[in-house]
């Protein structure tokens, strides 16, 4: 059976009252000032009210408002986005991805315009980056690989951190339930006009929640506990200007994180990682200018898999729970603690970038020409085990080992040109060459035969053939004033993301196994979209349709003795392999290939209003369809993809009824959707859900606030993760609270 998790509203109808409060809006005449900041991921001087493309600003007031503790919560509530509902620091680091219109790895995340992105498995970096290092967050949508290169498919996420404006300082203490606490220091120091530093530091620690179902856990999960965490980062930056013309900065900084996934005994995924930016900007006359970036990060990832299993004998360790699960006779028996594999990932990534700007008066207003420069470089080592039984105690348990390495270098070169034919309406045209190649390949693994001591046999696999691609990738923008009030964009785009080294080189798994294809062709997008905006003096509406053509997706299939076996798995499982469990290779084997396209259309709507001085509301709704066009691994077509709902909708009202105490209140719906591949019959379905956040705060004094949150007010047990059956549902954050201070000094 289906297993959804059922809500209360229908999608339409809480559409249909955002569009009521939308249209409330723009009958508003709130006093609020338009808003006048430049979003440097579009690599120019362009203010948010005249980006091209959907824009939405998350500024620091909204951050301190916000009921959320870390930057991928923040994000939930942004249009086009889909961040699951469990905290990053709860689930393990190769998964910690959203989706952007629909489509899955397909958004570049900057810091300052540097990615901070895991170089081998393409993941997001949420731990390097506290919410008390943020100034504010630039989301732009649509094709960004014209100026950004490779990931920015579905969009660019630019984090702009603070920087210092005094001798000032600020700390933060923060406790919550689930035994969470966290505290952040920042000390500006301000030397002279021409030198100042920045240190800073955060540590968090939190017990975490239990993720799975109750009613499942004795069944299915035996010995799984609560998903506890630790992060910490350590940060000092300095700027200098030692002329007018000439400015920099470097920052240094070192990051742990440190997850206990599941609460399991072999259960750690300890991330250590120090990393370097720093950057140049020489002003070169009145109206143009050089700016040049590099940056370096290395990670040592040391990543156990853990689980456990009922010991009695009627139940035995290694027989698998599914079905209804172990029965009451089976859970008596004492509970075993294993681990079911180790990898030791070693990874690290150079890169800099040369952007060179000139502004002129006449038709040609603006110009960038650019050039970034990027390596990334890894091995993966990895141990799998044999599940525990009486008759194969934990020394003998080793049941494969599998080494991976390789290396990837990325080169770009773009320019951006805007053009202003008439008055009102303005003419962005980019475009970029990269070429990338990945080289220095090797796939290797080694079988361990179970007797009475390991013993391991030959090592199969070896060297891997290089790979390089060439990707040009041009965008056009449109963006016509129609009025003070009123404006039209639209754009058309081309964008790709090549397939990272945990594609290419990382072959994993114990009783099935996924093999790595060093052959893999980028995915690559072509859309386009258009706008309107409709705004005045403290309310603003916008509305935004969109569709994308996604060909080469990377996906894996099943190898079975019907398909036709690739080199790949060849070179893992032995030349004689057919398809059909030999010593290499388990009855399972599965391939990564560019075997899908994918097409994903949609409709954003957002708007705001400043009802008066200290009230504030938005609204967002989207709606997203999107399925695969073509697909050779066994998926249906024309099926809406899974964790994809059709129908998300919230809003936010942030008011103010005394000078000291603002309250904040966040509303967030999900339609229902699948949870499952496709394939399973039946899926397993979640039923659409509402969230309901609350905040508050109180002002002492300019240097002192207190702040508390209350997230999943309702309580409401929902999951937006993947379950590969009824009992793999994960559940997200149930009701938790935090209490707070936050002391300027």
């Amino acid at each position: 059976m289906s297993t959804p998790i059922r809500g209360a509203l229908t999608p339409c109808a809480l559409a249909a009252s955002l569009l009521a409060l939308c249209a409330t809006f723009a009958r508003a005449d709130g006093e609020a000032a338009a808003e006048s900041v430049v979003i440097t991921a579009s690599r120019s001087d362009t203010r948010l009210q005249a980006m091209p493309l959907h824009t939405t600003l998350i500024t620091q007031e909204d951050i301190r408002n916000s009921t959320a503790q870390t930057l991928d919560q923040l994000l939930r509530n942004v249009p086009g986005l889909l961040v699951p509902g469990a905290p990053s620091y709860t689930t393990d680091p190769t998964g910690h991805n959203i989706k952007f219109r629909g489509m899955d790895k397909k958004v570049l995340v900057l810091v300052d315009g540097v990615p901070v992105l895991d170089p081998f498995y393409t993941t997001i970096q949420w731990f390097k980056v506290p919410l008390s290092s943020v100034e504010r967050v630039e989301i732009v949508r649509g094709g960004g690989s014209s100026l950004w290169g490779n990931l920015a498919v579905g969009g660019v996420i630019n984090i702009v951190t603070r920087r210092p404006a005094g001798n000032d300082g600020e700390a933060s203490l923060r406790l919550g339930d689930m035994g969470t606490a966290a505290l952040a220091l920042s000390q500006n120091i301000v030397v002279s006009d021409a030198l100042s530093f920045n240190l800073a530091g955060d540590s968090m620690r939190t017990n975490g929640y239990n993720n799975a179902p109750v009613d499942l856990r004795a069944a299915y999960w035996p010995g799984r506990g609560t998903s506890a965490a630790t992060l910490q980062n350590l940060r000092m930056s300095a700027y200098f200007k030692p002329s007018a013309s000439l400015s920099g900065f470097v920052r240094v900084g070192w990051h742990l994180q440190n997850e206990d996934i599941g609460g399991y005994d072999y259960g750690a995924n300890v991330q250590k990682s120090p990393d370097l930016q720093a950057g140049l900007t020489a002003v070169l006359d009145a109206a143009s200018r050089l700016q040049a970036t590099v940056y370096a990060q290395n990670v040592n990832f040391d990543k156990y898999n853990g689980a456990a299993c009922y010991t009695g004998a009627t139940y035995a360790c290694g027989a698998s729970v599914s079905g209804s699960g172990a029965t009451a006779a089976q859970q008596a028996g004492a509970v075993l603690q294993y681990a079911t594999s180790h990898d030791l990932n070693t990874y690290n990534e150079r890169g800099g970038s040369l952007v060179y700007s000139r502004r002129f008066d006449g038709v040609l207003s603006e110009l960038q020409l650019g050039l970034d420069l990027r390596r990334i470089s890894g091995i993966d080592a990895q141990q799998s085990y044999r599940t525990p039984t009486a008759a194969l105690p934990g020394v003998l348990r080793i049941q494969r080992t599998n080494y991976g390495q390789g290396q990837q270098d990325f080169s770009g070169a773009f320019s951006q040109f805007k053009l202003r034919p008439l008055e009102p309406l303005e003419v962005t045209l980019s475009a970029r060459v990269d070429r990338y190649a990945s080289s220095g390949g090797i796939a290797q693994q080694t079988n361990y035969s179970n007797v009475a001591a390991p013993v391991a046999g030959a090592t199969t696999g070896g060297p891997v053939p290089d790979n390089s691609k060439t990707a040009f990738d041009p965008s056009l923008s449109l963006r016509y004033e129609l009025s003070e009030q009123w404006a039209l964009r639209g754009s058309a785009y081309k964008a790709f993301r090549a397939p990272g080294l945990n594609n290419m080189y990382r072959s994993f798994g114990s009783s099935s196994i996924s093999i790595a294809n060093p052959l893999l062709g980028p995915e690559t997008l072509v859309g386009e979209e258009i706008g309107i905006d409709w705004g005045g003096r403290g309310w603003s509406l916008g509305a935004t349709v969109f569709q994308a053509n996604v060909k080469n997706v990377v996906a894996t299939y099943a190898i079975t003795a019907a398909t036709p076996i690739p080199d790949p798995v060849l070179n893992i499982c032995g030349a004689t392999y057919t398809g059909v469990a030999n010593t290499a290779c388990p009855g399972t084997v599965s391939f990564y290939t560019n075997g899908q396209d994918q097409r994903a259309t949609g409709l954003e709507l957002d708007g705001k209003w400043a009802v008066r001085s200290g009230l504030a509301l938005t609204a967002y709704a989207t709606r997203t369809l999107t399925s695969y066009t073509r697909t050779t691994t066994g998926d249906p077509v024309g099926v809406q993809l899974p964790l994809v709902p059709r129908w998300v909708a919230g809003g936010n009202v942030a008011w103010q009824p005394l000078d000291k105490l603002t309250l904040d209140a966040e509303l967030r719906y999900n339609g229902d959707m699948t949870l499952s591949s496709l394939t399973l019959s039946p899926p397993v379905r979640q039923g659409g859900y509402g969230v309901v956040n609350l905040g508050a705060s109180w002002r002492f004094n300019r240097a002192l606030e207190a702040y508390g949150a209350l997230v999943n007010a309702g309580n409401k047990a929902y999951t937006d993760s993947s379950a590969s059956n009824p009992q793999g549902i994960s559940l997200a954050m149930a009701r938790s609270w935090t209490l707070g201070l936050r002391a300027r000094f």
